[in-house]
């Protein structure tokens, strides 16, 4: 019997990809689990296998060619079967008529949608180039993709900046303190993932996403981590940051970490978010102005911890631990007073790690 063999949708991050890799021609034989091609999201590449033993007897794709989740790419049959010419043609008909919706719809921009992981979909990234001066390299299409979002946001969002500096000598304490006896050491980055949820129950419209002509609040707070990997950098999602205690949320951050580092994230992994977290405070910057995810209303710049000379109040003046963080935000979807409350709730909230650590250890619904 003959089996259409579709593009899949992984993951709600997903409504199209592309074919960068024909693996089998027309009238070949093949194995069940035998790799077809190649498709390439703005999140990975993947090795689409055929569900079926038999022979190709239908290729609707083409190299190059971007097309939507469900539309044919194959059809594969026992060798000796004929497959109808009526079956075809109504194929080939459902297969322009998506491709004309695509194009007519969104001809460059990958959405997102709901779906699960396709169990046949296998997870893998091109080889970073080697770099040296004076070498030509060619963008990838996923770079390529990142550079047009990127573009996007500074062209489509009018966003605005908010900078404030944190007193954080008593994390950097309790910090030093909790890893003296912690299983797993904890990262200052995983107290500053404690933060913002508390600000979000407090200022609710920090979590909004502009769909058309209405604000969507989010129904649980989810945040992204940018991750610096040998294929590029990512930024995937921890749910419900708000329901997590800081050991649940110290797992998450280095579970996704690892993954990223293994190329081995999926796009459900990757999508949606209330707002992202970006450190370079680990590679010694001082203050950054990063730039806003498209979908998400704000991105949390984090710079180093330094030392600095604060004057007490009585005449005196002592050594505190210091940090920039840098909150850009879509102000189409946040006004500065709403922005500025939440960026000073945040500071408050690492500037008394314990009582965070408290609320914390209460695993606090993030539900909005």
């Amino acid at each position: 019997m003959a089996q259409e063999v579709r593009l899949p949708q992984l993951g709600k991050a997903m409504t199209q990809a592309t074919i960068v890799r024909l693996l089998v021609e027309l009238n070949q034989s093949v194995d069940k689990g035998q790799i077809l091609c190649e498709l390439e999201t703005d999140k990975a590449t993947l090795e689409l296998e055929s569900p079926v033993a038999g022979a190709v007897k239908h290729i609707f794709c083409t190299l190059e060619q971007t097309l939507p989740i469900r539309a044919p790419l194959f059809v594969i049959a026992p060798a000796n079967e004929t497959v109808s010419a009526d079956s075809l043609k109504k194929l080939q008909a459902e297969f322009d008529s998506l491709l004309a919706s695509l194009k007519s719809n969104s001809p460059t921009q990958l959405s997102s949608a709901g779906g699960a992981v396709h169990p046949n979909a296998q997870w893998v990234e091109p080889a970073q180039p080697y770099f040296h001066n004076g070498k030509k390299i060619p963008l990838t299409r996923r770079q390529r993709i990142i550079a047009d979002k990127m573009l996007a946001s500074k062209q489509h969002i009018p966003c605005f900046y908010l900078n404030i500096r944190v007193d954080v000598t008593h994390l950097v304490e309790l910090l030093e303190q909790l890893n003296r006896t912690a299983a797993n050491q904890y990262a200052i980055g995983d107290f500053i993932f404690l933060a913002p949820p508390r600000g979000m129950k407090h200022y609710p419209i920090m979590t909004g996403r502009l769909v058309q002509d209405c604000i969507m609040l989010a129904p649980t707070i989810d945040m992204g981590l940018v991750i610096a990997a040998e294929s590029g950098t990512v930024a995937p999602v921890v749910r419900d940051v708000g329901s997590k205690t800081l050991e649940q949320i110290s797992a998450c951050r280095r579970d996704l970490t690892q993954r990223a580092k293994n190329d081995t994230l999926t796009p459900d992994d990757l999508a949606d978010g209330c707002i992202t977290v970006s450190d370079l405070g680990e590679v010694g910057v001082d203050s950054f102005i990063p730039i806003v995810i498209p979908g998400q209303c704000s991105i949390l710049g984090v710079g180093r911890i330094f030392e600095s000379p604060i004057p007490s109040g009585k005449g005196e003046i002592s050594i505190r631990k210091m940090m920039n963080l840098n909150l850009s935000i879509d102000h189409r979807i946040a006004n500065g007073a709403d922005a500025a409350q939440f960026l000073d709730f945040v500071k408050k909230q690492l500037e008394h790690p314990a009582e965070l650590l408290d609320k914390s250890a209460a695993g606090q619904s993030s539900k909005m």
